[in-house]
């Protein structure tokens, strides 16, 4: 009677694995549709969940277009007058319905995906070399409420192509804050993250050079606040990176307002 061969605890998870991916085949995020290697995708689009026609839909924008100020209403005695964000879509077709699942649906693979491909298209030729990517905190309520920081989910990929450190608990939040989004006048939302940012106690962050990542820039408020922060506590250079950015409508609806004014 032959003796039954023993198997390894790789050879058991390889073939777990190829049970769960044949009861449930891995899907693209934006259209839903079945990914199949070498038909619809890659290896490389396989992990990310997405197949080659969403990809080529995604609002990219063109390279002379991904720097931007990071205030929307820039004012001369800005301590942060440097400070400048690298954005790598237009908040567009299917970029706002991803970060909305990333943040209000427990969807963390979207952030996977989108942080990939900023990570991938990330300028060679940054105008430092960072110490650390740092995303803008949650405070703890909304970090509860989210169970993770979107944030961080989208630098983490930035970290690794960077080959520094993701540092999330250097930036703290030091209250809760409403949501950007409720406000349009950009004074408003200055006042709504004012003083909403400490540096932790226990980090020496002086000549340090730091990216800042957050998933949207809209006014900049936010990061603008995070970056003066950082230089209140003597970081060297400061950028900052995000997934998308509607600037242009934004000031559209801003301009409206100032006209009923």
């Amino acid at each position: 009677m032959p003796l039954l061969r023993s198997f390894s605890k790789d050879e058991i998870l390889s073939d777990i694995r190829k049970v769960v991916h044949f009861c449930f085949p891995p899907t693209c995020i934006v259209c839903r549709r079945v990914l199949v290697e070498d038909v619809n995708c890659n290896t490389y689009l396989q992990e990310l969940g997405l197949c080659r026609s969403c990809l080529s839909m995604l609002p990219l924008r063109l390279e002379e277009e991904r720097w931007h100020p990071c205030l929307s209403d820039p004012y001369e005695e800005d301590p942060v007058s440097d400070f400048r964000v690298w954005v790598m879509f237009h908040y567009d077709q299917a970029i706002p319905g991803l970060l909305r699942r990333l943040k209000f649906s427990r969807a963390p693979y979207c952030g996977h995906a989108l942080g990939s491909l900023m990570a991938r298209e990330l300028p060679e030729d940054l105008p430092f070399r960072p110490n650390a990517v740092i995303p803008i905190p949650l405070s703890a309520k909304r970090l509860q409420q989210r169970g993770y920081n979107q944030a961080a989910v989208l630098g983490a990929k930035i970290a690794q192509r960077l080959s520094v450190p993701l540092l999330e608990n250097v930036l703290v939040r030091t209250r809760h804050t409403k949501q950007q989004s409720r406000y349009i006048d950009p004074r408003l939302r200055e006042e709504n993250v004012e003083g909403a940012f400490a540096v932790a106690e226990d980090w020496d962050i002086r000549g340090w050079n730091v990216l800042v990542v957050d998933d949207i820039l809209t006014s900049g408020a936010t990061l603008h606040e995070a970056a003066r922060v950082l230089r209140q506590n003597q970081a060297a250079t400061i950028a900052g990176a995000v997934c998308a950015s509607h600037r242009q409508d934004y000031h559209e609806k801003v301009q409206k307002i100032r006209k009923k004014v």
